[in-house]
């Protein structure tokens, strides 16, 4: 069990005193209510890598706040607030100042209804809960664990997790209903655009020319477009990518920087460690 909630949470380390259970590769749920977050060793929230994620995520702030990185941009989850980061953002945990939070991964094939927030640029919502609705799913929560434990669930054991989860997203769904945000505009829908080609092809295809294609947009405006929206230009947003998926790997210790080159369909390990060395500062071994 311990072994698919590192997978699901992209080979990061869970924290020593959450236990996270899991339903197979579909789900994970982990909570801080009874105590904050402690890591092992010298590991703490400030000092992980960004991570990519593979699952759409749920946090859910009940008391204290958690600061994230969103796809390299900074975003707060107060106490009392809700957030939902889609499958494929980049995600590093800045600081939650001890505060009591549930988490919960899930595919996302699982929750058709969850608000989207697809169209959000930084790929990330958040939201405002009223205190019986933070009531509601905290009880929700409890029952999906209760759930995902209980033996007597495991006939059904899928079908009433899904349940819990949309019955989650319907309470969350009144409160977006009351907060609900200005419609995109056509620059933030060729970000949101513009990220999900690269997440899903950044390991083939790093030239922009490739990108402005795809989105049916000449180089220049493309470029112009995400970096006046984001602060970054293309290039840079494709390279984190590799560069994240590169750490990734080396830090399983799964792979040897020959089989990263070839995942990363680089020409050889010469050109990948150079291309590393560049961006990171040192070379994928010394890195690793």
């Amino acid at each position: 069990m311990e072994e698919q909630a590192i997978q699901l949470l992209n080979r990061s380390i869970l924290p020593v005193n959450v236990t996270a259970i899991t339903l197979g590769e579909k789900m994970l749920v982990m909570d801080t209510l009874a105590s904050p977050l402690i890591f092992p060793g010298e590991q703490s929230p400030s000092g992980r890598f960004p991570m990519k994620l593979s699952h759409s995520c749920l946090l859910i702030v009940e008391s204290g706040e958690v600061r994230l990185n969103v796809n390299f941009q900074d975003s707060v989850v107060g106490a009392g607030s809700c957030a939902i980061i889609s499958e494929g953002a980049i995600v590093e945990w800045a600081e939650d100042d001890h505060a009591r939070f549930v988490l919960v991964l899930f595919s996302r094939n699982q929750l058709p209804s969850m608000p989207c927030v697809q169209q959000n640029a930084n790929q990330v919502m958040t939201c405002k809960l009223r205190d019986e609705h933070m009531a509601m799913l905290k009880q929700v929560y409890h029952m999906l664990r209760t759930i995902l434990l209980d033996d007597a669930f495991a006939p059904n054991r899928e079908e009433s997790a899904a349940g819990c989860l949309n019955l989650m997203a319907s309470i969350i769904g009144q409160e977006n209903g009351s907060q609900r945000a200005v419609k995109a505009t056509r620059a933030d829908e060729i970000v949101s655009r513009f990220l999900k080609c690269v997440q899903e092809n950044y390991r083939e295809h790093r030239e922009l020319g490739f990108y402005a294609d795809q989105l049916g947009l000449s180089l220049k405006y493309m470029s112009h477009v995400i970096y006046e929206k984001t602060g970054r230009h293309p290039s840079k947003w494709i390279k984190d990518y590799v560069i994240l998926e590169a750490k990734t790997m080396l830090r399983s210790g799964r792979y040897s920087i020959q089989q990263i080159a070839e995942e990363l369909h680089f020409p050889n390990q010469s050109f990948f460690g150079k291309y590393f060395k560049e961006t990171v500062g040192v070379s994928p071994k010394k890195w690793k």
